[in-house]
This record gives structure tokens, sequence and C-alpha cells, in this order.
């Protein structure tokens, strides 16, 4: 499984659904930020399915909850055209960088 993380408002959930279908998304496209998890299914271009787990930006604080043996690999979303929001977002990824039970995940 991979995890899909980032702060409240970096485009975790749009940048799934460009990876899940490309055809279906427009720049109208607009999110509702998520509060929980989503699962999403997305074909690579070796025709494997992989599924990623989206947790939501307000869910920081218990992340590392979902940090399990299942977890290869961490897709790590900021968006770099807010500013205010890049001091907040390194400091959420270097704690995932210091998490012990990922030491192994990509």
């Amino acid at each position: 499984m991979i995890l899909c993380l980032g702060p409240v408002g970096s485009g975790k959930t749009l940048l799934l659904k460009n990876l899940q279908n490309l055809e279906t998304i427009d720049t109208t496209t607009s999110t509702v930020p998520t509060v929980g998890t989503n699962l999403t299914a997305i074909r690579l271009e070796n025709q494997k399915e992989v599924t990623v787990r989206e947790l939501g930006g307000s869910m920081a604080p218990i992340w590392r909850n979902y940090f399990n043996n299942d977890v290869k690999k961490i897709l790590y979303v900021v968006d770099a055209s807010n500013l205010c929001q890049i001091a907040a977002a390194g400091v959420l990824f270097y704690t995932i960088l210091a998490e012990p039970s990922l030491h192994k995940t990509k």
C-alpha cells in the first residue's frame, strides 16, 4: 500500500484523481478537503494496480497510527504555490522521516 500524505489543502485528492483517470479531470474540477481517509486504486504503466490511501491533512497528529509493515511507499504532496504552507509542510515531512517504523519505506 502507498500512503498519500501532506498538509491541509496541498492537493492530495486532486492529484490522486488525476493519476486515476486523466481524461475526466479538467481545470474547473474542485475537491472537498478530506477529513478522514480515501482509498484510490491506480493502474500503473505496466498494468499493475496499486492502492493509495490518502490521509487528510487535518489528521496529521494521528498519521503514525497508519504507519505499519503494509506501507511500502509514501507520496508526500506539497503545494509549492502556497508560501505560507511550505514551512509547516517541512515540519510534517521531517516527522515522517524521523518515524522509526518507516525506516524501510520508500
